[in-house]
């Protein structure tokens, strides 16, 4: 998010605790657009959780309610008391109606912890969830809840005037998958659970209600802030501004999106991507995994390995042979990890067309 690059590249690939700054003492990287806006006159500002260090960091003028998580959703940590979610948005609102008149432009993050597990919420956020079978009725909850507090942002955009000169960006780290994995990995997967995320933009020029079909992720929020900024964006990022997207305009862009993740409980390397129908998740323990994104969305079927001619298999012989499409998935995910400079992507995707040789060949004929 703050340096528009990949893991591979910064190398920040956990939370980090202990430590004052991470950016000084774990990343590869140090840039951050904070600097980079702080340097084009804007304030910088940041509220609730941070997961880089334990103090403020050099790169931010305000920082109000912040904390490296772990921390409870509840301020005296008892349900019945004040949700965190709340004081910071009573922070950050303050701080928007200090800036109303103010000359110099702002930038400001709002981190919240929920819906983050143990999930809970005000119970008054409960009802639309509660007794109706719906499970973790407390994710949903907060949710609502959060939608409350982002409501209430806006609204102290819209009442101080600044909304007519202000881009506000919603967006989350990661999805939820409720374990429902049975990698057990939760969230640290490549499925789209954890991975297809909300990314949301509105202010002056953005086209109202407009949905955009083109992948986009988080590496793209730093270039995008510094587009809307009129700062120039260092040459070496991987992402690219959205700005032309939310204001409607049809412009060349990807049409697929290389991943990068390492499971949690078994520390695998993987390397995934998503390409509209397909996706190719390659792993470094060899269980490269492949799924129809049109006729199992919920990516319950690999079909990595189908037809399954082995003993006990033969429930998967009426799903084809996909070794074209895997092939040309993992050409193009080796052909973005060249591009991205990420050699463990590159090997990930010679793995996978490595297993898949025997059975190109004898798709050609050979043998």
């Amino acid at each position: 998010m703050w340096t528009g690059l990949y893991p591979h590249a910064h190398q920040l690939v956990d939370n980090v605790y202990g430590v004052d700054n991470a950016f000084e003492s774990v990343a590869r990287v140090k840039l951050t657009v904070f600097e980079l806006l702080r340097e084009a006159g804007y304030l910088t500002a940041h509220f609730g959780k941070w997961h880089l260090g334990e103090v403020q960091p050099p790169f931010f003028d305000v920082w109000e309610e912040c904390f490296n998580s772990r921390k409870g959703h509840w301020m005296d940590g008892r349900q019945d008391g004040e949700y965190r979610p709340d004081r910071q948005t009573d922070a950050s609102i303050a701080f928007i109606q200090r800036q109303k008149n103010a000359a110099q432009p702002f930038v400001m993050v709002q981190g919240y912890y929920p819906p983050h597990d143990p999930y809970t919420a005000p119970a008054r956020h409960y009802a639309p969830y509660r007794h109706k079978g719906i499970p973790f009725a407390g994710y949903y909850a907060a949710v609502s809840a959060l939608d409350e507090c982002t409501g209430r942002i806006i609204a102290a955009l819209e009442q101080t005037g600044l909304a007519e000169k202000t881009i506000v960006i919603y967006y989350t780290d990661h999805g939820d998958t409720f374990f429902y994995r049975r990698e057990g990995e939760h969230k640290f997967v490549c499925f789209d659970d954890a991975i297809r995320i909300p990314f949301i933009v509105t202010g002056p020029g953005v086209v109202t209600g407009a949905l955009r079909s083109e992948p986009v992720g988080l590496q793209d929020l730093m270039p995008t802030l510094l587009d809307y900024a009129g700062v120039a964006a260092p040459a070496n990022l991987h992402g690219r501004s959205v700005r032309p997207l939310a204001e409607g305009r049809s412009i060349p862009w990807r049409d697929d999106f290389y991943i990068q993740n390492v499971t949690h409980v078994s520390a695998i390397t993987q390397r995934c991507l998503w390409h509209g129908r397909w996706k190719l998740i390659a792993s470094a323990n060899g269980a490269h995994q492949f799924f129809d994104l049109v006729n199992d969305p919920e990516e319950e079927l690999d079909i990595f390995l189908t037809p399954r001619p082995d003993p006990g298999m033969e429930r998967f012989r009426h799903v084809r042979d996909h070794a074209l499409e895997i092939s040309g998935l993992a050409g193009r995910m080796r052909q973005t990890a060249m591009h991205l400079d990420d050699p463990e992507g590159v090997d990930l995707a010679d793995a996978v067309l490595s297993a898949l040789a025997p059975r190109m060949l004898a798709r050609s004929g050979g043998g």
